[in-house]
């Protein structure tokens, strides 16, 4: 008699611990699709922020004037395909504050729809299934350091 009394008990258990762990699972699932979804946003964020560095840095470095905007643009791209985004799908901009000269104020700018739809159950926060993204770098383009041909 003991014996059975002790196999009713552990198989009751049993399914208090499959009960507990159904009403559990939601939550479980719910944390990890925050981390995967701040996570994807973290890195898109990053690589945004060094691909507007990276654009900057060789648009103001470049040899020659004529070639400043283009090698910035090509450097964002590069800097994108670095991080496995797509540059295809960015928008890259490398403007100057007037004219492109020493001492001019240069503004790159990167834009990305970051793709999450992907990730259960954040359709509910963004219905589009992409989130909006972008980053801003300003730099100055240095008398001493560009040694334009007149």
């Amino acid at each position: 008699m003991v014996e059975r009394c002790s196999k009713i008990r552990n198989n009751n258990e049993r399914g208090q611990a499959m009960v507990e762990f159904i009403l559990i699972l939601p939550f479980l699932f719910l944390i990890l699709a925050a981390l995967i979804y701040f996570g994807r946003l973290i890195y898109a964020t990053i690589a945004l922020d060094m691909a507007s560095y990276d654009a900057c840095r060789a648009a103001v470095e470049s040899l020659r004037r004529d070639d400043g905007q283009t090698q910035g643009l090509v450097a964002g791209r590069e800097t994108l395909n670095g991080f496995s985004m797509s540059a295809a799908s960015a928008r890259l901009t490398v403007t100057p504050q007037g004219k492109w000269d020493r001492g001019a104020w240069v503004r790159c700018r990167t834009e990305y729809n970051l793709k999450v739809n992907d990730i259960p159950m954040v359709q509910l926060f963004h219905p589009g299934g992409a989130v909006p993204l972008r980053a801003t770098q300003w730099s100055r383009i240095q008398t001493w350091r560009s040694w334009w041909e007149r």
